[in-house]
């Protein structure tokens, strides 16, 4: 009997110590990436035709990496949190910015048709390039 209850305040001990780690992990503040050098510093449409040509190198060069894109702005959605700014790459596809909004709400949202320079980090490519933790830079 007592090695059971042993057993289970174990086991709700070790789910409590699990659920405290993924509490404290959701609730992490997200990184800045606004005073971080930038590793390369290129155009929508260069970036762009980097991964249509070969994904695999551009994967290797620009995934994890922190990139300041310049390009014109094709598309921007707005949600609660983020706004997603999609810079032109071609007529396929282009450079999927998600920007944090903050949270006294002084980020300003770019028009369309409008050159901003953007930087974040590199995830990778799917169908457009995506770059999170993005910052519009001044």
């Amino acid at each position: 009997m007592k090695k059971k209850s042993v057993f289970f305040s174990g086991m709700v001990l070790l789910v409590a110590i699990i659920a405290a780690t993924a509490f404290y992990m959701y609730q992490k503040p997200r990184t800045s990436l606004a005073d971080v050098k930038a590793d390369y510093s290129v155009s929508a449409k260069d970036l762009y035709a980097a991964f249509q040509q070969d994904e695999k190198k551009a994967s290797q060069q620009f995934v994890e990496k922190v990139v300041e894109v310049t390009g014109t702005v094709d598309n921007v959605q707005v949600s609660d949190s983020t706004i997603s700014v999609l810079l032109v790459g071609d007529e396929m596809g282009g450079v999927n910015c998600s920007v944090r909004k903050n949270q006294d709400g002084a980020e300003t949202t770019p028009a369309k048709g409008a050159t901003v320079k953007v930087k974040g980090r590199c995830v990778g490519f799917l169908m457009d390039v995506n770059i999170v933790d993005a910052v519009i830079e001044k």
